[in-house]
């Protein structure tokens, strides 16, 4: 049947495959598939190639300083400091020359390291041989927005509307997650969310097992963690195992219906959170040594080193 033939009578290919009827090919199909989800979508996959990393801590920290000031310096700016210059877009909205200006970077940059790599004079500590020679600076990277909500997409997705599979989605998506009872892709965010949103964890057209779980950066990391104090372990289990089997049931009549079954995957997960994430989370036992190293003694650092220590916690 063509393509075209299944679009008329409203059928996608998944439907037509289903709608075979009882057939060896149809009982073989759904076979695979409860197999697979036997095991959990987020269940390790085997990567096509041995892996050097078992996890990924992605600092991504919007508003940073610029480039020119930190990793990158540019030499020619000292020659054209202050000089105006127009271009084809300052043409267009009528901006004439010496509307705008060059300006270099107020930082000399020295080299640091056994490598050599350009640094600011800022940075004290990382320009340390111990940091400096474990540094990979990339300076490839092009930015075709100069919008902030669409450069954050276009880092963090690929696509500079969104819409895309964020980069842990498809770290998960590709090589699945060894704990169960943790979400495999997690974000926490310092003060606010970044430009953009949610859409810059978005699983995108991935199925919706991938999307990011964000943590609260105050309060209860993750809204209703802990179930009311009246509803014990057992009569939740007992309610889940209702909404499952009804749910269940659903799904083998469509089961084309894949963000059901996700779903159902998440109340699943969410159960299972309730036992391994207040631990994890809980940072007041580390011993003063660790606390000291994150910076969490001073009000300054400790927002932003809580969260590389709970990175680490997770990863752990």
């Amino acid at each position: 049947m063509k393509r075209s033939l299944l679009h008329t009578a409203g059928l996608r290919r998944r439907d037509f495959l289903y709608g075979l009827g009882a057939s060896l090919g149809s009982v073989a199909f759904s076979d695979l598939i409860a197999r697979a989800e036997t095991a959990g979508p987020l269940a390790p996959r085997k990567p096509h190639h041995e892996p050097k990393a078992k996890a990924v801590i992605m600092l991504f920290m919007e508003g940073g300083p610029s480039h020119l000031d930190t990793f990158d310096p540019k030499p020619k700016l000292d020659d054209l400091h202050l000089k105006g210059f127009f271009n084809a877009d300052d043409k267009l909205s009528g901006m004439g020359s010496g509307a705008r200006v060059y300006v270099k970077s107020p930082y000399a940059f020295r080299k640091v390291g056994n490598n050599g790599v350009a640094m600011s004079e800022h940075f004290r500590h990382m320009a340390e041989p111990a940091v400096a020679d474990e540094l990979c600076v990339y300076h490839g990277c092009q930015a075709e927005s100069v919008s902030h909500p669409t450069a954050l997409y276009h880092m963090n997705t690929g696509n500079r509307f969104g819409g895309d599979p964020a980069i842990g989605a498809w770290a998960n998506y590709g090589l699945g997650s060894i704990n169960q009872n943790l979400p495999g892709y997690v974000v926490m965010s310092e003060l606010a969310d970044p430009q953009g949103g949610s859409g810059n964890w978005s699983n995108g057209f991935l199925p919706a097992h991938y999307q990011g779980t964000q943590l609260r950066s105050e309060g209860s990391p993750i809204l209703d963690l802990a179930p009311p104090a009246w509803k014990s372990r057992e009569h939740q289990r007992s309610n889940l195992n209702i909404l499952k089997k009804l749910n269940q049931a659903h799904l083998d009549d469509h089961p084309q219906h894949r963000d059901l079954a996700a779903r159902m995957e998440n109340y699943e997960l969410a159960y299972r959170m309730q036992m391994e994430v207040p631990g994890i989370l809980d940072i007041g036992k580390e011993p003063e040594k660790t606390r000291e190293l994150y910076g969490l003694n001073d009000k300054e650092t400790a927002p932003f080193g809580r969260k590389c220590l709970l990175a680490r916690r997770l990863v752990e």
